[in-house]
Formats: C-alpha cells, structure tokens, sequence
C-alpha cells in the first residue's frame, strides 16, 4: 500500500512543511553528489559526520548531541528522502494546520528525540550500536500518529499493488491505513533481532507514540479552540 495523497484540506498553507521538505531537499544535495559520482569516502564522511551513532552518544561525545538533529535532514539515497518527504507532506500540512505553526516545530523535533531514544533502547539490546543513523522518518512517523488521532476518518489515496505487478487505486480512511502501516513496523521491529534491515523501524515507533500520546493529550483543547471541520477530530 503506497500512499499518494490525502483528501483533506487545510485552511492556511503549510509553510513550516513546506520549509522542512526543502530544508531536506538542500542538506540530500552533496549526499546525491556523492552518490551519482560514486564517491564513496564523501558519502561515508556525511554520513558518519552528521548521523547519529548511538555507540558516540553513549559515550557522552559532546558531538553526538549535535547529530541528534543533523541526522533528521540527512538521507542515504533518492529513495529514502522521496519516502519521507512524500510522507511528510501528506501528513504534515493538517497537522501544521491544527497545531500552529510554532507547536507543530517543537512537536515534530519532540518525536524526532523520541524516536531516536527509543532507537538507542533497541541498540543496547539487538546491537547495531556503531552503526549511523539518518532521516527524518522518526520524526515524521510521530506527525502519522498525530495524524490517526486528529483526523481518523480523513481518506488517504493509496495505490495497492496485487498480483504480477498489477495495481489499482483506492480511497483508504486513514484510522485503516495508519493501523497497517504501524503494524508493519511492529512486525519488522519484532524482527530486527533475526533479520538484518537498514530501516530503524524501532526509530519510526518511538516517533509515532510519542505523536500518538501527545496528540491524545492535546486533542481535547484543540478541539474546543479551532473546532477543525475538515474531516479531522470533530466527526464522530
């Protein structure tokens, strides 16, 4: 299931989304250069440099504290950032919107941080303790789980593959999109103890419960200050 867009307006433009993507965009260009020139050691000093290690962290080096947020904006390929930015833009703008724009900056950097500690917790017991870690996706997973929160019965466009390549395109409530999704993190975290992956799925969990938790929290408040009528947290 491949998500394409969302059918749910917002009221304002979302800016603060629309500078992270780019902000994202900018920080992937020397790491592109590295990967279609084939420089492999400025690829492994960017990624080195400005991912996040948890073995460094442990350790107390001052500059790992550093890369806890420079390792949100660095991507390891294409793919990786097309991912994330998609995501971000599809979840991120209604969440932008219903938070505000100074709220919805403390509460992705907030996931972000969760996510990371929660993928520290998992290296101390699976290992992968020396290996980098970049992208934004454990902050972004924190924005799908506000997203479930605030506007479950909003409709994702998804594109399902089936059999021999063939695929077909459908309208997805978001409460049934985000609920497979997260179980897929589940399982493949479940996993990670058995089966090498290049995904810190533990990561994207920590962000989406604190998303999740932090949502529940101010759902309430939010509903009686901006009663938001697209689809989100005033439907039954």
């Amino acid at each position: 299931m491949f998500p394409l867009r969302d059918e749910n307006p917002t009221r304002r433009r979302p800016v603060v989304t629309e500078a992270l993507i780019g902000i994202n965009m900018l920080c992937f260009i020397p790491v592109f250069w590295a990967w279609i020139t084939g420089d492999e050691a400025l690829y492994e000093y960017i990624i080195c440099t400005y991912g996040f290690i948890p073995m460094r962290f442990l350790s107390l080096d001052p500059d790992s504290f550093f890369t806890i947020f420079t390792s949100m904006f660095i991507h390891a390929d294409i793919f990786h950032i097309f991912g994330n930015m998609l995501f971000l833009h599809i979840f991120g703008d209604n969440v932008e919107d219903l938070l505000g724009r100074v709220r919805y900056i403390v509460f992705y950097f907030l996931c972000g941080l969760a996510a990371t500690f929660l993928h520290v917790i998992s290296c101390i017991f699976f290992g992968w303790l020396d290996v980098p870690v970049v992208g934004a996706s454990g902050a972004i997973s924190g924005l799908v789980g506000a997203y479930l929160v605030f506007f479950p019965k909003a409709k994702i466009l998804t594109a399902v593959l089936g059999y021999y390549g063939y695929y077909y395109i459908t309208s997805v409530r978001a409460e049934v999109y985000i609920g497979i999704w997260f179980l897929f993190q589940l399982l493949w975290a479940a996993l990670s103890p058995f089966v090498a992956s290049p995904v810190a799925y533990w990561a994207h969990i920590g962000g989406f419960l604190m998303g999740l938790i932090v949502a529940l929290m101010a759902k309430p408040r939010l509903t009686t200050e901006y009663n938001y009528p697209f689809g989100g947290i005033a439907l039954p």
